[in-house]
């Protein structure tokens, strides 16, 4: 999919829905779910193969929350993503997502491939997902996966 190039600014849009994926997905890296739910639209909704959709941020924290709390750390990279600015308050976007995580129980590594595909509104506060879809290319249990995890102390708080 070849998209057509955007005015200016349309460019700062994709921009701004670019950081919002990219915020969302450092912010469950570090373990904040509560942070990672404000990329949400208060009325937003999360559809992923294994939940029932996910409807409000109250709801999306849930899912997300039940979704890591066996898991000893998750490490999700998003893709440069294709985003589509229809108007001056609505745009869809695609990301490809790459998951690391390792399970508490057993260690066992998981490796998630897939994408990320999204409803965006403009908000007073912002760009916001309004529908995220959480497609699966493939799961694998790669044998790797078994380094120590470094505390994330380190981290500034603010950038």
């Amino acid at each position: 999919m070849i998209l057509k190039r955007p005015s200016p600014a349309q460019a700062a849009d994709i921009v701004a829905i670019q950081q919002l994926a990219v915020s969302y997905a450092e912010a469950v890296s570090r373990g904040e779910v509560g942070e990672a739910v404000l990329a949400y639209a208060p009325d937003g909704v999360l559809e992923t193969p294994t939940t029932a959709p996910a409807v409000g941020r109250d709801a999306i924290e849930k899912t997300i929350s039940a979704a890591v709390a066996s898991l000893e750390f998750v490490f999700q990279t998003v893709h440069l993503g294709l985003v589509n600015v229809h108007d001056e308050g609505h745009a869809s976007a695609r990301f490809q997502i790459t998951e690391w995580a390792r399970r508490r129980v057993d260690g066992a590594g998981m490796l998630f491939l897939g994408y990320y595909d999204d409803d965006v509104v403009l908000l007073p506060e912002g760009w916001r997902f309004s529908r995220r879809r959480l497609l699966p290319r493939t799961l694998g249990r790669p044998p790797f996966l078994t380094g120590a995890v470094h505390d994330l102390a380190a981290l500034r708080t603010e950038l």
